[in-house]
């Protein structure tokens, strides 16, 4: 494989144990009674390691980007009833979109959340358009901001723009029994559609919307699937498919033709349990969310493990269910199906070390 940035000498094996868990304080703090929790205790190694990165933000529901003002004010909205739209109830995925907000699909409230929290809203979408979600899973972005969320439920990817206009969808009947996840190719001209039930990988033109290949079928060997989850392009065009049943995660090229896979079932560093979601950043580190584990694995492109962060628990750092992952940057957002939030993360460091 390529040259790639040299790891941070903290993302060493040496750390991994130091890095599962965050520091031992256990209560946020807030600057003052009118800004929002402080979490800059929960860092990665914890101490006497130097941090290198940070839990930044805890999102689940609408008081968590919309209010403002005194701590007085915030408890007595918090007293006032919730609507079907106001907090997340079974989160499934999660993405950046271009603008840094987080979207999240939620099978429980059979919308799309977007927390904008520079902008200080959240909006839903698809409860009104002329296909409905249903069972919305995974999410990806394209360069014009146009979203694509596979939904389970109606067996199509929906595309929305960033008004949350339905503007097209992806699946004739009977093309795609499950599909849980969509990924664009690198020159956004195809939509690669993970259908899970039928252990396979859909791709359609973007444009025409036509269905022009399918690979993978079921199976434990290379190129066969066990019910994936998830998908991602890396930064060199390679596809990478979250192969839940088999614990691994395969390395495709465009055309769905086996590279490497890594991974494998088992309790050791670099092993899954129940893996769900994926994404790859621009360096080329892939992160890994398992369910099982309750947390997440990031992985140099050479596959080598460099970190994990989580654990099982309802406190900052940890998770329920850990769904699925997403990075932006040096930001890294985890949902947590069972947990009811979207955890945010950030690098206090170069991901390259410079």
């Amino acid at each position: 494989m390529s040259a790639r940035p040299q790891i941070l000498p903290l993302l060493l094996a040496a750390v991994l144990l130091a890095l599962a868990a965050p520091s031992e304080a256990k209560k946020s703090k807030k600057k003052s009674a009118g800004e929002e929790p402080s979490y800059a205790e929960y860092v990665w190694p914890p101490p006497p390691g130097e941090p290198r990165i940070q839990l930044e933000a805890i999102l689940s529901s609408r008081l968590d980007v919309e209010k403002k003002g005194s701590r007085l004010k915030k408890i007595l909205a918090g007293a006032s009833p919730m609507g079907p739209y106001d907090q997340l109830s079974k989160p499934i995925a999660v993405a950046f979109d271009r603008e840094g907000r987080i979207l999240v699909s939620d099978w429980g409230s059979h919308a799309l959340f977007r927390f904008d929290r520079q902008g200080r809203r959240l909006d839903v979408f698809g409860t009104q358009s002329a296909i409905r979600l249903k069972e919305p899973m995974g999410i990806t972005v394209s360069a014009d901001g146009t979203t694509y969320v596979a939904d389970a439920g109606v067996s199509k990817v929906l595309a929305f723009d960033a008004a949350g206009e339905l503007v097209a969808w992806y699946g004739d009947d009977g093309e795609l029994a499950n599909p849980t996840d969509a990924a664009l190719s690198p020159d956004g001209g195809k939509l690669y559609v993970t259908d899970s039930k039928s252990h396979r990988i859909a791709v359609y033109d973007l444009k025409s919307r036509d269905l022009v290949a399918t690979f993978g079928r079921a199976g434990d060997r290379n190129g066969e699937f066990a019910f994936p989850t998830a998908l991602a392009f890396g930064p060199e065009g390679n596809l990478f498919v979250v192969d839940q049943i088999n614990a691994r995660v395969q390395m495709l090229d465009p055309d769905g033709e086996y590279l490497d896979h890594f991974g494998g079932r088992g309790v050791g560093f670099g092993n899954f349990i129940r893996p769900k979601g994926i994404a790859v950043d621009e360096v080329g580190f892939i992160y890994v969310a398992d369910f099982s584990f309750n947390n997440f694995q990031l992985f140099d492109a050479d596959f080598t493990l460099l970190t994990f962060v989580g654990e099982g628990g309802s406190g900052p750092g940890q998770f329920q269910g850990a769904s699925d992952v997403a990075v932006q940057g040096d930001r890294i957002a985890v949902v947590e199906q069972l947990g009811h939030r979207v955890q945010v993360f950030r690098f206090l460091v170069s991901k390259t070390g410079e």
